[in-house]
């Protein structure tokens, strides 16, 4: 089972503001699933975070398909974001 938060600790500043810029309905574009995998702990392992939503031809290329954040995953980096923008005036 993902550790999510876990997850979110991992991965680089950059890629988690770009990511929290884009919203939670994003496609995520090929350098956000590399920065997903680097995360989870190399090539290939960050595939517990992210999700195909589109069907998939039988024999469809990886590249042509669109990855989407987990639904679990988008809630926690959203929340996350929100939790530290509420302490931020306090």
């Amino acid at each position: 089972m993902p550790n999510i938060p876990a997850f979110i600790d991992a991965l680089q500043p950059e890629d988690l503001a770009i990511l929290r810029q884009r919203g939670p309905n994003q496609v995520l574009d090929r350098a956000m699933v590399h920065a997903f995998d680097r995360a989870a702990g190399g090539p290939g392992e960050g595939r517990g975070y992210y999700v195909v939503r589109d069907r998939l031809e039988p024999l469809a290329h990886p590249d042509h398909r669109r990855y989407y954040l987990r639904e679990d995953v988008a809630a926690a980096v959203f929340a996350a974001r929100l939790e530290g923008a509420s302490g931020a005036g306090s």
